[in-house]
């Protein structure tokens, strides 16, 4: 292709050859910039003899379309026609372009399939193997020359038994389970026998009850503070519910242990004066006692029976007294009378 130049005669002038040689196409003169001080060589700028021309070239003359253009080389050494310059298409490189579509296209990951189109295409290229080696997919029962499969008794296999089969074992999953059939004969039964389906929650709740009672200990010493008062209500006394902070404030004062022995685990209400002695069901009357300490004190005089017991301690019973000794109040009434 036939390259065309033109410059602005308003700036520049043809001048006598530079001393490098640059000159304009078929002239044998040198482009000079139009200065009265400085009429420099235009192509005297550090470029080759082919780069310096390219910003002087008539693309409209050529015929060229909009945004083709020829500039500096790329970095992929795309050089246009032996010239020092390559050819871009608004600014980039057409070449390196075209390279990295082709480049983009090798890398590009194949197409994912969906798991029903992957498992088609694997059972298909599955029996297309087997049938070369003439065998079904069972991999067992060899193929007739005329394609049905045939059995050992040489009887012919149908399609429609096949799916039969295919289909009941698809369903098979939809059938309710023993646990559905369990319930709902469960349910018939309880229609038929109302008075079995109240026996029946009464037991549960009754069931649930105790499995909280075991772990709940907040519900445990509710339900022993309350047998206590109602004890205490039989023997003629008007107790007051003792909150279970109350009670548990009390257990803590001793460490949650025995006051007696000092033993831990679960610990009861122990009134250190018994009910059946005149004692009163108060925080000023209960300390925490194991269930053998509980049970062995029974109703008689704490003092004398802690005496006598081989893990007697003194502190503890100072203890014990401080804690249940009644307010200033009652002292001075007790005092008095």
């Amino acid at each position: 292709m036939e390259l065309r130049y033109t410059f602005d005669k308003t700036k520049f002038r043809l001048g006598t050859l530079c001393k490098h040689g640059h000159e304009w196409p078929g002239t044998g003169q040198s482009l000079r910039r139009i200065h009265p001080l400085a009429p420099a060589c235009a192509g005297c700028s550090g470029r080759t003899q082919s780069d310096w021309l390219l910003s002087f070239l008539d693309y409209e003359a050529m015929g060229w379309p909009p945004g083709l253009r020829l500039g500096r080389l790329c970095s992929g050494g795309h050089q246009w026609h032996g010239l020092s310059a390559t050819l871009r298409v608004d600014g980039r490189c057409l070449e390196c372009d075209q390279d990295k579509a082709i480049a983009k296209r090798k890398t590009l990951p194949a197409p994912k399939l969906t798991r029903q189109e992957y498992r088609r295409a694997y059972k298909a290229r599955r029996r297309e193997e087997l049938r070369k080696q003439g065998l079904t997919s069972r991999g067992t029962v060899p193929i007739r020359p005329d394609g049905a499969v045939s059995r050992t008794d040489g009887a012919v296999s149908r399609d429609a038994d096949h799916a039969r089969y295919r289909l009941a074992i698809r369903t098979a999953g939809r059938l309710p389970s023993v646990a559905a059939l369990v319930m709902a004969e469960q349910r018939r039964y309880w229609r038929e026998n109302p008075d079995a389906k109240v026996e029946h929650h009464r037991r549960w709740a009754q069931a649930r009850w105790w499995l909280r009672y075991q772990v709940n200990p907040g519900l445990r010493l509710y339900t022993r503070e309350k047998t206590r008062r109602r004890q205490a209500q039989e023997r003629g006394q008007t107790p007051v519910q003792i909150p279970v902070s109350a009670i548990r404030q009390r257990f803590n004062e001793f460490g949650n242990c025995c006051a007696y022995c000092g033993q831990g685990g679960d610990m009861e209400i122990e009134h250190v004066r018994a009910i059946s002695k005149g004692g009163a069901h108060d925080i000023g009357n209960i300390v925490p006692a194991c269930s053998r300490c509980n049970a062995n004190k029974r109703t008689r005089d704490m003092e004398r029976w802690y005496r006598s017991q081989p893990f007697f301690d003194e502190l503890r019973l100072q203890r014990i007294r401080r804690v249940t000794r009644p307010p200033a109040g009652q002292q001075l009434a007790l005092a008095l009378a």
